[in-house]
């Protein structure tokens, strides 16, 4: 049975029109709609399709260039063949807030006296002005709850943001667990306040979401600069090797103090490694052969060197070791610290040898490797746990703080607290199928 949802407009010369036919009989819909448009005079200036299961929705933009109503007379007969919904509107006049009561929506759907309205670049994006365009990228590996997506709705409604699209990331199964919206925000809105309650809601629900511009910038990133210790391994190197040298719980002592900011990266490392005055070099190998990678690793840098990134390692643990997960994993760059040999090669000395790769750092390496490829920050995305990664998180276009330390992931731009590395992927909007597409000669 058909519906009338609303209206036909009075037809007049030049009247912008969106038409929306609604029901279960799919391309039968388009087709009907697109017949009704061919038989009169009319342009077509956007149309757009959405499909939930086998309900579907088709809605084209159209000038009209007769006065005649016979357009949607024939409409009206195709909805009732296709047992369809037939909704008219009229384009918004110019709006810079979505419609809060009845009355302003009636304003809304009103030619303004010189005809100025607003039309988005497409129909499936919010009409309202001075808005800036963002991704979110939810995920939570257990499911995503109702009571966090009321709860995210809620959020979205208090800073006026509107929803444009909504798109299942994993495939299938019996639970939505990563989701990625398109958002239109208000410039108006304060960005770091908006953050920062984005941060509380992730951590309440212990589902994370990462925010970033929705721009060329997303689609093109080029660069991946990964910590190492605690990313893509699960171990942290100078515990490894200080327990072959019978100083662990010395090293863990300073390792705390510099986690509690009672010292720094550099004061920190040079106490550690002195600890290591007189050990083999043999325990590099030893270590080497201990070494486990964080779930996901070998595939996320397998599938992003299939799409064409370049890889690097930026780590505060030592070469040799970043040098062996280059070649497990097949990156581009290492860089990590040089810890100094005796002179017979035998033992270390207890010393780095070179600039130390401390924080500072690691953003200067981050920037260097974008200069050498040819890229801008904002096709770079960094990865890494610890506050060493902070100067490097932020000056990436996409910062991900990877099962990180409160301060740390209150501090960076995105988050990931899911078991695998394999969601770096998810926060660039790729889908279960995307992955599948990946894997078929991993």
């Amino acid at each position: 049975m058909t519906t009338i949802a609303s209206s036909p407009p009075k037809a007049m010369m030049d009247q912008k029109v969106l038409v929306s036919m609604a029901g279960p009989h799919g391309t039968d819909i388009v087709g009907a709609v697109l017949e009704c448009l061919a038989n009169h005079p009319c342009d077509i200036n956007d149309c757009m399709l959405s499909r939930l299961y086998h309900h579907v929705t088709f809605g084209v933009l159209i000038t009209l260039r007769s006065e005649s109503n016979a357009i949607f007379t024939d409409l009206a007969e195709a909805a009732t063949k296709w047992d369809a919904t037939l909704t008219y509107d009229v384009p918004d006049t110019q709006a810079t807030e979505p419609p809060n009561s009845q009355e302003a929506q009636k304003q809304a759907h009103r030619i303004g006296p010189k005809g100025d309205i607003n039309i988005p670049p497409s129909l499936e994006e919010a009409p309202y002005s001075n808005r800036i365009k963002y991704a979110a990228s939810i995920l939570n590996q257990n499911g995503l709850q109702p009571a966090f997506l009321n709860d995210w709705t809620q959020f979205c409604l208090r800073y006026r943001i509107s929803v444009e699209k909504l798109a299942r990331l994993n495939k299938g199964g019996n639970m939505l667990s990563c989701a990625d919206f398109r958002l239109s925000v208000p410039n108006t809105v304060d960005m770091n306040q908006l953050r920062t309650d984005l941060f509380e809601l992730s951590a309440s629900h212990g589902t994370d979401i990462a925010l970033q511009p929705d721009d060329v910038f997303r689609k093109n990133k080029r660069l991946v600069v990964f910590d190492m210790d605690s990313t893509l391994i699960r171990q942290e190197v100078i515990d490894e090797i200080a327990r072959h040298a019978g100083v662990v719980d010395q090293v863990a002592a300073i390792t705390e103090a510099a986690m509690n900011g009672e010292i720094d990266f550099k004061e920190s490392l040079r106490r550690r490694v002195a600890l290591l005055n007189g050990t083999s070099v043999d325990v590099l190998e030893k270590v080497k052969q201990s070494l486990t990678f964080t779930e996901g690793a070998h595939f996320l840098c397998q599938s992003l060197k299939k799409l064409g990134f370049k890889l690097a390692v930026i780590s505060g643990g030592f070469i040799p070791l970043a040098r062996y997960v280059k070649a497990e994993l097949g990156l581009d760059y290492a860089f990590a610290n040089q810890l100094k040999v005796s002179a017979d090669g035998k033992t270390f000395t207890g010393e780095t040898v070179g600039p130390v790769v401390d924080g500072i750092r690691k953003a200067e390496l981050l920037d260097v490797i974008a200069q050498a490829e040819g890229v801008t920050p904002k096709q770079v995305i960094a990865v890494g746990d610890g506050a060493n990664d902070l100067w490097m998180l932020n000056k990436a276009g996409l910062g991900i703080a990877f099962n990180a330390k409160p301060r740390v992931q209150e501090q960076a731009p995105s988050r990931i607290n899911q078991k695998s590395l394999v969601y770096v992927l998810t926060l660039l909007g790729f889908s279960d199928q995307d992955l599948e597409q990946l894997s078929s000669d991993y």
